[in-house]
Order: C-alpha cells, then sequence, then structure tokens
C-alpha cells in the first residue's frame, strides 16, 4: 500500500507542478521542473539500495514518504521557478527511496518459495 500511496502522490502533481512552473517561468519551466523531479528520481534509485542494506527498511522508506510528502505542501509557500525546482529535487528522492525501499520490504516479506508466481 504505501507504494500504491506514493506513486498517487507523485502522480497527482506530476502536472499541476510543469503548469505552475510554466504559468510563472515561461515554457522551459516545465521541463526543467519535470527534469529535476526524473534526476532525482533516478540517483536516489542508484544510491537507495545502499541506504535499504545499511539501514534497514524502515529508515529509508519513512524518509521516502516524508520526503515525498512534505515539500508537497511547500509548494503553496512560492512560485519561485528556483524554489520549484528544488521542492521537485526533494521529492524526486523521496519517490525512490519510498519506490526502492518498499519493493525490498515487499519481496522480503514474500515467502522464497512463492516469489516466483
Amino acid at each position: 500500500m504505501t507504494v500504491v500511496g506514493a506513486l498517487g502522490s507523485l502522480f497527482l502533481l506530476m502536472s499541476v507542478v510543469p503548469l505552475r512552473a510554466t504559468a510563472s517561468g515561461g515554457q522551459d519551466a516545465a521541463g526543467l521542473t519535470t527534469g529535476a523531479l526524473m534526476l532525482a528520481t533516478v540517483v536516489g534509485e542508484l544510491t537507495a539500495p545502499r541506504l535499504v542494506t545499511r539501514y534497514g527498511h524502515r529508515l529509508p522508506l519513512a524518509a521516502g514518504l516524508v520526503l515525498l510528502g512534505v515539500p508537497a505542501l511547500l509548494l503553496t509557500v512560492s512560485d519561485d521557478l528556483t524554489w520549484t525546482v528544488m521542492i521537485c529535487l526533494l521529492r524526486g528522492l523521496g519517490f525512490a527511496l519510498t519506490i526502492v525501499a518498499g519493493g525490498t520490504l515487499t519481496a522480503a516479506l514474500i515467502p522464497p518459495e512463492r516469489r516466483a508466481e
């Protein structure tokens, strides 16, 4: 359920943030915000397995959910493009942590003999 909630949180703002950025920063702003989100997600997904190995599932999963949710609330503070891009970077990192930690937790909870079903 955590991963489903994280996907919902990500996709609810996936079209709104670029539209808002375009209104305040022009056409290139939409691509900049989406690119920042995707870049942080990819970098986060490359580093998250080490964090899960080192700290277990709980801490990276909790950090990911916080980084995915709290910055979304901060979008209401300012229309500044730099602020919006920074929030997108945080949300992308949060999404990566949530997906990797949630996925490995799910795999760990399934008995090994049932994982290929």
